[in-house]
Parts: C-alpha cells; structure tokens; sequence
C-alpha cells in the first residue's frame, strides 16, 4: 500500500480520467447500461422542468445525452473535474469544470433533478458530498446516483487471497452507510443490480480498467510475475474466459 494524501490522490484520478477521455466512449458499456437504467426511472419520476437539471461527474456525457435525447425540450447542465471528458461532449448544453469533492458552486440552486452515474466513489467524503448535493434541490426535486458497491470484484478478490497478492482494486462504497443521514420517507428507492462483463484473459479484463481510466490504485504495481500468478488463479469459464462481477446501486432521494 502506499500513502498518499488526498491531493495527490485526486490529482491521480484527475491524470487518469483526462488520459482516458479520448477513449472512454467506446470503453463504457457498463456506464451506457445503468444510463439508459436511470433514464427509465426519470421517466417514471417526471421531475418538474422549471429547476436545473444536472449531471454531476458526467464524464464525456454519456448519461446527459441520454436524457436529453428522451426528454427532448429539457437541457441537462454537465459537471466534471476533468476538462479533456468535457471537451469530447459536442452537446451545446452548460459544462461547468468543476472538483466534485468541493461543495457544488454556490450560483447553483433550485435543482429539480440531480444525476451522478458512477462518479461518487471517487470522492473523498461521499456521505458528505451527498448531502451538500441535496441542498440543492428545490422541493419535490430528486437527486439520483448510481455506483458500484463493496460487493464488487469477488472473483478478484478471491483470487487475490488465493495466492497471498495484494488486492488493488478500489474498495467500494457500503449503500447503506452512504444514506445513513437521510429519513426514510426522502428514500424513495434502493437498489443492487448485478453485472457480469467476460474477457479472453485477465490482462484484457485490466485493460478494460484502464480504456476508462478507472486504474487508480493506492497500491504497487503489479510485476509480471505477479500478473501470470493472478492469470494462472483467476476463475475460468469452460471455454477458459474470466468473468468480473459488478454490483450496481441505484438511489433515488426526494426533497421533501
């Protein structure tokens, strides 16, 4: 494990995700598949059109442009710490570059509809952030998110314990412990989802990790050696692919 402050921690996934922007569209199905998941809910939902509404961490505005393509008169402002993921959205919608970690700025208010689709575990205070999010919702206004919980990567995980390998992947976030402050009458949804992505090895299923940008790590880098180890140990399917399970939360919050 390394230490590292928090600076240069955020510095790290900043480097990472502007490396990353060029290619992140291509690369991001699972990010496409709990878009168009959460699209379906703000259909449902139909939040009032007079607030703002906003993506938070928005990246090269997958989720955004999603929205904006189902709700056709509403725009959808874009928020990411990341200038090179703003630059690649051609949407002539608001972009704000802007450190999700800070509280949001202070000229936005009255949101009627507030998005962050696999962005909050990459801050470092989400209980925090989350509420500071909330009060910026007018009543009746929702705020939505979407990320991966602690129960991700079991086969990395296991494999890892398996043959005494440190395990670098990040450790997600707990659901509950993530809306511990809010009352359960402005929880108005819940949810794991399970998501199963297949590679020829597990040097693909790395690189998979990487084309999004999603690489930071506290830990050392891997050595060859460790790598074949890790290859050699992961749990094959018949046809001798490697499967990387995700579980998502999807939360939805109402402003009283």
């Amino acid at each position: 494990m390394i230490e590292m402050n928090s600076k240069k921690w955020n510095e790290k996934i900043k480097n990472n995700f502007n490396d990353a922007a060029y290619r992140y569209f291509d690369h991001s199905n699972i990010q496409k598949f709990f878009a168009k998941k959460i699209v379906q809910f703000i259909k449902e939902l139909n939040p009032q059109k007079k607030g703002e509404w906003i993506d938070l961490g928005s990246g090269p505005g997958i989720l955004a442009d999603e929205i904006e393509k189902n709700f056709s008169s509403q725009k959808v402002a874009r928020i990411d710490f990341s200038k090179k993921m703003l630059l690649e959205n051609k949407s002539s919608s608001k972009k704000i570059l802007w450190d999700l970690n800070n509280d949001l700025p202070p000229e936005i208010n009255n949101c009627s509809l507030l998005t962050s689709n696999f962005c909050i575990h990459w801050l470092n205070n989400p209980e925090k952030i989350i509420k500071n999010w909330f009060s910026k919702l007018i009543s009746g206004g929702f705020l939505i998110i979407s990320y991966p919980t602690k129960d991700c990567f079991p086969e990395w995980k296991d494999t890892c314990r398996k043959i005494d390998i440190e395990y670098s992947g990040l450790n997600f976030l707990y659901s509950k412990e993530l809306l511990k402050d809010f009352k359960s009458n402005e929880i108005l949804y819940s949810e794991k989802f399970n998501y199963l992505e297949n590679f020829e090895d597990v040097y693909k299923l790395f690189r998979s990790i990487k084309n999004v940008g999603a690489q930071s790590t506290n830990c050392q880098r891997k050595t060859v050696k460790e790598l074949k180890k890790i290859q050699k140990f992961w749990p094959k399917n018949y046809n001798n692919t490697v499967n990387l399970s995700w579980q998502i939360a999807i939360q939805i919050i109402r402003k009283l």
